[in-house]
């Protein structure tokens, strides 16, 4: 698609750095496809920037560093309308990229870095080498750092102590807001329904690639047959393509991790028991990677009265990962042996997907409940999924949205989605509130986010401060 949506907020940083009029270093990190390299293609041209882009060879057996180089060589070559370069070193390669550089805009794009240079362990010290030789000394220039293994990025450039004071700007790129998907979506058509947008955002969450793959020319679940439940299609073997590039050889480590979390959320302890590993640095760093990567988030609770906690329990974050763990990979076999012939057999049970699946949805668009529920972000103390863990003396409660604002006032929202709402809902969050452990002159106002249909019974019996429905999460 060729319209860009969303990234404001990243394009104005950027804009900033290159008001400056000195070079700047900057490093973007975001989950594969989500949009990374395209950020920085449409920020020079719109800006009327020289770009030299830089790419990684993806990971593959027996890849060298030797072949890093070359094809790094390759792309230098022609950028500089030479025959031929030889590297044996990346302190060569970077020297020959300070022939590139002017005191005029440009950008220098180094994409999937840690691919460049995962195979030589002083990778960054000799780049940091040639930063501060020659290219930190262009006052045009924009030197941009991005991969998909953010970890790498964290050890080698944000945490080493040769790259301090040096790094410009960090952008941490997310999955677009669901205004902004539906938007990318129905660029060409305004014919989606609001179950439709669901659908798809429940399957693909916000990431850029994923959306740009459904035809809304056609309903949802067909596309998302094609997609995800044949052999050719985008999702049904992305899981694996992308772990593997990201994590290498440990990559089935990381994939269980997510697989132990798919029904329910677990504290690392608990992670850790279930794939029986020991809670050790090395499993904490894992949940750190994939935390990093974009495909878990670790929810924090927190003390009503105001004291900070450490408890926290892993959530799966990532719609695709979870669709694909829960629903794709069960019927992958079978759909590569051609053994499933009916839609039936591929029918998809939305209730049961939209459960989490959309919880996902709207923790990710906080910033909008905000301002639908009309809280001033200055007011808040903390938000997020809020659990109370079991003790003797009180009951474990978890909270799909809980914000804590000034002066006591709690806003609990309770997601539900369903084809029709009843009035048990008002029992369940009842029955939450009560196990809630308030600090005395706390008050709390009750909101149903919901998708799907309200019963009369439900909306008459004025339990809830504000009803909101899904649509209004992306109007």
């Amino acid at each position: 698609m060729d319209t860009f949506y969303g990234r404001n907020e990243e394009l104005t940083l950027l804009k900033e750095q290159l008001a400056q009029k000195r070079p700047s270093l900057i490093t973007i990190q975001g989950r594969r496809r989500v949009g990374k390299s395209t950020l920085i293609k449409y920020f020079a041209s719109q800006n009327q920037i020289t770009l030299f882009e830089f790419q990684g060879l993806p990971p593959r057996p027996k890849l060298s560093n030797n072949d890093q180089l070359k094809h790094f060589a390759s792309t230098l070559s022609q950028y500089l309308n030479v025959k031929k370069i030889e590297f044996h070193d990346w302190s060569e390669a970077f020297a020959q990229l300070g022939k590139l550089s002017s005191n005029k805009k440009q950008i220098i794009f180094l994409d999937e870095i840690s691919w460049m240079g995962g195979k030589d362990p002083d990778f960054a010290g000799k780049l940091k080498v040639e930063w501060d030789r020659e290219l930190s000394q262009k006052s045009g220039l924009m030197l941009v750092l991005c991969g998909s293994v953010s970890s790498w990025i964290q050890k080698n450039i944000l945490q080493n102590t040769g790259f301090v004071g040096r790094v410009s700007l960090e952008i941490y790129l997310k999955e677009l807001s669901l205004k902004e998907s539906y938007q990318l979506l129905t660029q060409y058509s305004k014919k989606l329904s609001t179950l439709e947008f669901a659908q798809i955002v429940a399957i693909t969450g916000g990431v850029p690639r994923y959306l740009e793959a459904f035809d809304i020319r056609k309903s949802s679940e067909s596309n998302i047959k094609k997609l995800c439940f044949s052999r050719e299609g985008l999702l049904f073997s992305e899981f694996e393509k992308i772990f593997a590039e990201i994590f290498g050889k440990r990559n089935t480590f990381y994939s269980n991790i997510l697989k132990s979390a798919i029904e329910k959320r677990l504290s690392p302890s608990e992670l850790a028991k279930t794939i029986d590993h020991p809670l050790n640095g090395d499993f904490t760093e894992m949940l750190s990677d994939l935390e990093l990567g974009g495909f878990i988030t670790r929810d924090y609770t927190w003390d009503l009265s105001g004291k900070s906690s450490k408890i926290s329990r892993v959530r799966i974050s990532d719609n695709y990962s979870r669709f694909y763990l829960k629903y794709i990979l069960p019927k992958q076999s079978l759909i590569l042996k051609k053994s499933l012939q009916t839609t039936d057999e591929l029918a998809i049970n939305w209730p049961t997907i939209f459960g989490y699946q959309f919880e996902n949805l709207v923790l990710q668009n906080a910033s909008k409940l905000f301002e639908i529920i009309g809280i001033p972000y200055s007011e808040i103390e903390q938000f997020g999924s809020f659990f109370q863990t079991a003790t003797k003396a009180r009951k474990g409660v978890q909270i799909d949205f809980l914000i804590q604002a000034r002066k006591g006032l709690l806003h609990l929202c309770e997601i539900k989605s369903g084809s029709r709402i009843s009035t048990e809902v008002i029992e369940e969050v009842k029955e939450k509130t009560f196990r809630l452990k308030l600090p005395k002159k706390f008050s709390v106002r009750h909101y149903l986010i919901y998708l799907g249909e309200l019963s009369d019974a439900l909306v008459s019996a004025n339990y809830f401060d504000k009803f909101i429905p899904f649509e209004s999460l992306y109007s």
